[in-house]
């Protein structure tokens, strides 16, 4: 089970802290406290020219602004598509973090909302080798393109925009290598015939060269422009394959997610649902819930996949799950089609007893 309280989400705290529902209403106000006010900074023949002032902004506060109003932006756009978040439990990201996935098509990737946050802080990556900072989770978004041309050749992109308590990792980036970077924790994978980008493998190393593609790159020395693209690579391999095996297996028909409030709300507000008799007072309670703040967590693999503890006494691995893996399954006429099934493990070393709780197993992909 979970104890962890709806204000203690990523994006819900990081709301309250700074205020953001208020800034929704004057968003032009924010984005001036966090980038500067808007003034035209050259007339030519009735034409201005617009760029934000932040001069009068000391070194840490532009940084720091920036970061905000980065966070701002990500979580306008999930708040207003729905507030979802999907809650992973430490035995299923444990089974996932070291599954390849680069072979795996970008077509096989169903999303279940096209914005959504997934929280994978039980994971316990860090932000950068050797830096403290974890990564909480990461807002994913889906942009589905229908009007290909030979202009905008990709049929859909997924972002991937992670979350945590970086700004003092942001502001050493900025200080050691480049003075004001952007999108060290952020990367999007294309799916593009036109251009072979078809699988995991393939938009992952198209993401690696967009970061080198930068107006201001060619300003800088080689072996900062190495440092740089390291940082960024390393991120992205350290990421990847845990947050596209999420997304596949919230892909799957079969699956753990329960749905539910947490501990924290309101009782006021729980009794008048647990008291709503029909649809109709179900409906007015949840929308009343909504209005006050909370929504559903979605908690995935908490009942399926429980975390599991080794042997320390002998040092031995005690009876846990072996492996499982994604399997291309073909169906239709010819076989032409394909859907992605997961196996699940079976148990190593049964005759020493039950799991406990299942310990879960690296997973590998087969076609």
């Amino acid at each position: 089970m979970t104890d962890k309280k709806y204000i203690e989400y990523y994006p819900n705290r990081l709301a309250k802290l700074n205020d953001f529902p208020k800034h929704l209403k004057d968003r032009e106000r924010f984005n001036d406290y966090c980038n500067g006010k808007n003034e035209y900074f050259y007339k030519d023949e009735g034409n201005y020219g617009y760029r934000r002032n932040n001069e009068h902004f000391t070194y840490d506060q532009r940084l720091e602004r920036e970061y905000l109003w980065n966070d701002f932006g990500f979580w306008t756009t999930w708040q207003k598509t729905g507030r979802n978040i999907f809650d992973f439990s430490e035995g299923l990201l444990e089974m996932l973090k070291d599954t390849d996935v680069s072979d795996i098509d970008l077509e096989q990737i169903k999303l279940p909302y096209p914005n959504f946050y997934l929280d994978i802080s039980k994971a316990k990556i860090p932000f950068a080798d050797g830096y403290m900072p974890l990564i909480e989770g990461v807002y994913v978004a889906e942009e589905i393109n229908k009007d290909i041309d030979e202009d905008i050749t990709y049929e859909k992109v997924i972002s991937f925009n992670f979350t945590g308590d970086y700004v003092q990792h942001f502001k050493h980036i900025n200080d050691k290598l480049y003075n004001h970077v952007r999108g060290f924790h952020s990367y999007s994978l294309y799916l593009d015939r036109p251009y072979n980008l078809l699988n995991v493998g393939d938009a992952v190393k198209d993401a690696k060269s967009m970061f080198l593609d930068v107006d201001t790159w060619e300003d800088h020395d080689d072996d900062t422009k190495i440092d740089l693209y390291k940082i960024h690579s390393d991120f992205i391999e350290r990421t990847i394959k845990l947050v596209v095996n999420c997304l596949l297996y919230l892909s799957l028909k079969d699956k753990d997610v329960t749905e539910k409030f947490t501990s924290d709300l309101p009782i006021h507000l729980k009794t008048k649902l647990e008291k709503a008799n029909t649809k109709r007072k179900k409906e007015v309670a949840n929308n009343e819930i909504r209005n006050f703040g909370f929504s559903k967590i979605k908690f995935v693999g908490l009942y399926t996949f429980p975390s599991n503890k080794y042997d320390k006494t002998t040092d031995q691995i005690s009876p846990h799950w072996r492996r499982g893996h994604w399997r291309n399954q073909k169906f239709g006429e010819n076989l032409s089609q394909s859907k992605l099934l997961w196996i699940m493990p079976t148990i190593v070393n049964k005759d020493k007893g039950e799991p406990l709780k299942g310990h879960i197993y690296s997973v590998e992909n087969k076609n």
